[in-house]
């Protein structure tokens, strides 16, 4: 049996161990397989979306290959750590280093390139679903199903490269001069886990100001705080872990009536040993969570706030605005328009006028508007079936953002830069799409400045929602690649640990303790895995969404209880699933 055959063989005898490796890297192929086919979409044309967004599409990408590289690394490096007692028998019966690399190289080829292939082939069946699901996201209607040849050739591809790069670092951890190390496993004496009360205060501190610092953030110091706040609450976090959690613990020990109470002793115990092991695996497991949480709840605040912000701040369907001696342009421009809506049988009222860029009390460009063109414009406005008590005094486009009402005779004596406009209003804007476009097309090769523009309602909608649909998509991207690859963690660990546990509870029950007393200890042992990370998660998630409100001034609560219920939800499922799962293998354990 030659070196392939027995990395084979080894593969699929131990198909248990590799479940959550290879279930884990098939989803996150599966994902970057339908992110790329939609990105690389024939029918998806970018050509409309600015310079930021075309490459935040690719960034994405990028970003989400590079934590995948670091998940899969973790994964095995995590999984070789459980498999210390093979590598060392292998070392004993004359395996060379070489050998033990080429065998975790083969390994993880098998495993990747599987998980490529695999994960292609799920995103073609559900291809036709995710194509309308993401055509409907991205406000493009016309994606048909095509073969995508070539973002399949970049799925394997990369899942293959990333073995490769993952086999030739993890294969670093064993080294031949640890034998002895590899023999005895994982199993050592530990000393008690201690911590230090200047960390812990520190790191109270450092995340209590941090938190602080997010909660006060307004517009004007937003920009400034992010990398500062971010910074804080990163380092506090994995202090808060490994020596703020640590020194809770050792405060539940010193309380008599709680430690010594029937089975709370072995949970709290444990309990002290497991936080201070996985305190990395819960610093990761909480930024990456709080990060996801944030981004796709940041742009789903700005996705589901879009159209309110458009009716906001583009009042009419239609403002065309130029300096007042080129009033002709702006009369043939609404000309188009007019006869535009009246071939396509849609009614419309508009309204001209004139409004004036002046300085008062030395501030430039203040907007006087004449007290008979802002009735006007009131009442044109009062058409559409959009209505926002909020917005009832906004007459005119968010652009002109210091308007003065005055009296007819205070606008006429009142020096300033004439600017004449044309408003025009129908029922429903977005039924002007095509018009807008027509318009575009006709009218787009003019300069235009700050005195003279066009505000095409629906078209700015459309670009609107196609922009923020994309920023969207890449942010849901993302975040389920992080939330799958932080739970294949908790599966990693969980194995792990399952392998000394059986043994300990072997233990534990010939000297007396019940399986409900068992079935108890591992609830609260498996329920720190997920609560005590992604509660802090979910605490980063509210500071970070509340500096949003303050700083943009949109709505984020019914947003915010949105995000987190679907990641409880989520949560709960995954841990009743890896709950049953380990405690049908320790009880089966504990029966033979």
């Amino acid at each position: 049996m030659n070196m392939m055959e027995f990395s084979y063989r080894n593969v699929f005898r131990n198909i248990k161990a590799y479940a959550a490796y290879f279930i884990s890297s098939t989803i996150s192929a599966s994902l970057m397989f339908s992110f790329s086919m939609i990105i690389l979409h024939p029918d998806f044309n970018t050509d409309m979306f600015p310079d930021a967004l075309k490459n935040a599409l690719y960034v994405s990408i990028f970003i989400a290959y590079f934590f995948l590289c670091f998940f899969v690394f973790y994964s095995e490096s995590v999984f070789l750590k459980s498999r210390y007692k093979d590598f060392g028998v292998l070392y004993i019966i004359g395996a060379s280093r070489k050998q033990i690399k080429k065998m975790i190289t083969i390994e993880n080829l098998i495993i990747t390139s599987s998980a490529g292939v695999f994960g292609v082939i799920i995103g073609l069946v559900f291809s036709k679903i995710l194509i309308a699901a993401c055509g409907r996201i991205l406000g493009v209607t016309s994606l048909n199903f095509y073969l995508p040849v070539k973002s399949i050739l970049i799925t394997i591809t990369a899942f293959i490269v990333i073995g490769f790069v993952v086999s030739l670092s993890a294969s670093m951890i064993i080294t031949e001069d640890k034998v002895l190390k590899l023999l005895k496993g994982t199993r050592k004496p530990k000393a008690e886990p201690k911590f230090s009360k200047l960390l812990t205060l520190v790191s109270l501190i450092t995340l209590i100001t941090g938190y602080f610092l997010s909660a006060t953030t307004t517009q004007k110091n937003f920009a400034s705080r992010v990398i500062i706040v971010t910074s804080m609450v990163v380092v506090a976090t994995y202090f808060i872990f490994s020596q703020v959690s640590i020194r809770i613990i050792h405060l539940l020990k010193s309380r008599k009536k709680i430690y010594m109470n029937r089975t709370k002793m072995l949970c709290i115990s444990d309990m002290l040993y497991r936080v201070k092991d996985n305190a990395r695996m819960f610093f990761l497991i909480t930024i990456t969570s709080a990060v996801a949480l944030t981004s796709i709840g940041g742009i789903y605040v700005y996705w589901n706030s879009k159209e309110a912000e458009i009716n906001s701040s583009f009042p009419q369907s239609f403002f065309i605005y130029d300096y007042y001696n080129h009033k002709d342009d702006v009369e043939r421009k609404i000309s188009f328009i007019k006869s535009s809506l009246y071939d396509k049988k849609v009614d419309s009222n508009n309204v001209c006028g004139t409004i004036k860029y002046v300085s008062v009390k030395d501030i430039d460009d203040t907007v006087l508007v004449s007290r008979s063109t802002y009735d006007a414009l009131k009442k044109s406005n009062s058409m559409s079936k959009y209505k926002f008590n909020e917005y009832k005094k906004k007459v005119l486009p968010a652009i002109f953002d210091d308007v003065k009402v005055v009296d007819e005779d205070v606008f006429n004596s009142t020096a300033g830069k004439k600017i004449y406009f044309t408003a025009v209003n129908v029922s429903d804007y977005k039924t002007t799409l095509d018009i807008s476009r027509e318009y575009l097309d006709k009218f787009n090769s003019l300069k235009r400045d700050k005195y003279s523009n066009d505000f095409l309602k629906s078209y700015i909608h459309e670009r609107t929602k196609v922009g923020y649909g994309v920023l969207l998509f890449s942010c849901v991207f993302i975040g389920l690649v992080f939330f799958i690859t932080t739970a294949s963690f908790l599966y990693n660990k969980c194995y792990m640990d399952i392998i000394e546990d059986k043994q300990k509870y072997c233990n534990l029950s010939k000297i007396g303790l019940t399986f409900k007393e068992i079935k108890k200890i591992l609830n609260v042992e498996i329920g720190i895995l997920f609560v005590l990370p992604y509660s802090v998660s979910m605490l980063h998630f509210i500071f970070a969404i509340s500096a949003l409100k303050s700083a943009a001034d949109v709505p984020v609560l019914n947003v915010a209880l949105q995000v987190i219920g679907v990641m409880i939800v989520v949560q709960i499922i995954y841990y009743f699933i890896i709950r049953k799962n380990y405690i049908d293998e320790i009880i089966k354990e504990i029966i033979v």
